[in-house]
């Protein structure tokens, strides 16, 4: 009998030991995507993946991202990839939340969990999805712009790449807004796909279009500073207000500058942060809610510089905080 107690506690110190001081017995892979490595607002999503992987010792984290910006095929082709590689965990972001759906049931196959961010998936199976909503962010930007011009204007809606989900759900944020304000009048919405280049050609077709603009509401902070560049260069910055969605760097140093009026914080550095978090305790065997929709911040001159410092060593979100208040246990 002694022998036996005897072995049991050394078995038990063993596995005891075989843990390291964060829970788990070796170093974990975790697998973080974003959809292109052109747009600062997966640059922040990547950031806040490494940022929540560094408060660990045993965790390993990598990225990947289609060499052609949110291209489906190649992000297909990257993750089936990965898949062969077995990775402890992948957070992920779809290039398409419902071409991607087969990609992530082979993940689900594979036993490899998956942490959904960003841009929800339309079905497969996923540990926790860490988002924004998009509707309401572009609806509460409209709405707060539209008191900043007296509830009456002619409007210009810049819309993201038509195919993905963000940009869907802003365009109707937009488009209740509009309804909801009888003063406001809609010129023309046409999308500039997310991209400061296409964001000032499209502009610049529309200063030429229209004489009298007095608001653009850009889908993300790059279109809208390229709208920007576009009024500044055709003398017409005073008269017309332009908002962004994402709160980026740049986005917050040309609203300080008193370019950019304002924007909404889609907290990519946040979702990165949360997503990778949770992947971390899933691992460690701990519980985690199924969703966290963080609340909307609209971000103009008196809260600018809190943006305007790098991803890097900004103020991060609380996770048990955002679990408690925004998730579904």
């Amino acid at each position: 009998m002694r022998s036996k107690t005897l072995l049991i506690v050394i078995v038990t110190l063993f596995l005891v030991g075989s843990f390291t001081a964060t829970g788990l017995a070796k170093e974990k892979w975790v697998v973080f995507s974003v959809k292109n490595i052109v747009n600062p607002f997966w640059k922040a999503c990547w950031t806040g993946g490494q940022r929540a992987a560094a408060e660990y010792k045993d965790i390993k984290i990598t990225y990947t991202s289609p060499p052609k910006s949110d291209n489906i095929a190649e992000q297909t082709r990257m993750m089936e990839d990965i898949i062969l590689k077995r990775p402890d965990a992948i957070v992920f972001v779809p290039v398409d939340y419902k071409a991607l759906v087969t990609t992530v049931e082979k993940m689900n196959k594979a036993g490899i969990p998956v942490f959904n961010y960003c841009n929800e998936m339309a079905g497969g199976k996923y540990e926790i999805y860490v988002g924004s909503d998009d509707e309401r962010l572009a609806y509460e930007l409209a709405m707060y712009m539209f008191k900043k011009i007296g509830g009456k204007g002619n409007v210009i809606v810049q819309d993201g790449v038509p195919g993905a989900i963000t940009a869907q759900m802003r365009h109707k944020g937009f488009m209740k807004a509009i309804k909801e304000t009888p003063g406001v009048k809609l010129l023309m919405a046409q999308p500039a796909d997310y991209n400061r280049l296409k964001g000032m050609q499209v502009m610049e077709n529309l200063l030429q279009r229209f004489p009298k603009i007095d608001l653009v509401l850009a889908a993300n902070d790059e279109q809208g500073l390229g709208a920007i560049e576009a009024i500044d260069a055709a003398g017409r910055l005073k008269e017309i207000k332009v908002t962004g969605i994402d709160a980026n760097y740049d986005a917050a140093q040309s609203i300080l500058q008193g370019r950019l009026f304002a924007s909404a914080d889609y907290a990519g550095l946040h979702q990165g942060y949360l997503a990778t978090k949770a992947a971390i305790k899933y691992l460690r065997g701990e519980k985690i809610p199924k969703r966290i929709i963080l609340p909307v911040l609209i971000v103009d001159k008196a809260n600018a510089k809190e943006y305007s410092v790098p991803f890097e060593t900004r103020k991060l979100l609380d996770y048990g905080e955002m679990s408690k208040k925004y998730g579904v246990w």
